[in-house]
């Protein structure tokens, strides 16, 4: 079993994370904080959502994942992977994809959790999200 993560774009890996690295405690720390952040609401897609679930979470920061990486913000983007690689101990990999529409652009983001067997859990949304 690898310990290996990997975050695809349009089908390039652009991230990895190696689960047997520990997380030093000021990660840590960070990752809870942004729980904290998230769990007083937000804006996903066209829904405000005032008491996050977990999906709605992952759901968050997928989208804020690949918005930082068309920014080009590598650090926001690190750190996002690692809250999704650390919340879902079970992913094995996420692939993300973009469509330009009449209505703006959509992201796709797949969530797998066994080895490339499994379809996956693919969530839909729209890329416009605020922070309450």
């Amino acid at each position: 079993m690898s310990d290996k993560v990997g975050f695809l774009m349009e089908d390039q890996e652009v991230l990895s994370y190696d689960r047997s690295q520990t997380l030093p405690e000021q990660q840590k720390n960070y990752l809870d904080n942004m729980d904290a952040m998230m769990d007083k609401g937000f804006i996903l897609g066209e829904e405000s959502i005032s008491n996050p679930d977990f999906q709605q979470k992952t759901q968050f920061v997928a989208l804020n994942l690949v918005n930082a990486l068309l920014k080009e913000n590598d650090q926001e983007a690190i750190m996002l992977f690692t809250y999704l690689v650390n919340r879902m101990p079970d992913l094995k990999q996420a692939k993300a994809k973009t469509k330009e529409g009449a209505s703006g652009r959509r992201i796709g983001v797949e969530f797998i959790f066994d080895e490339v067997k499994s379809q996956g859990q693919k969530i839909q949304f729209q890329a416009n999200v605020k922070l309450h």
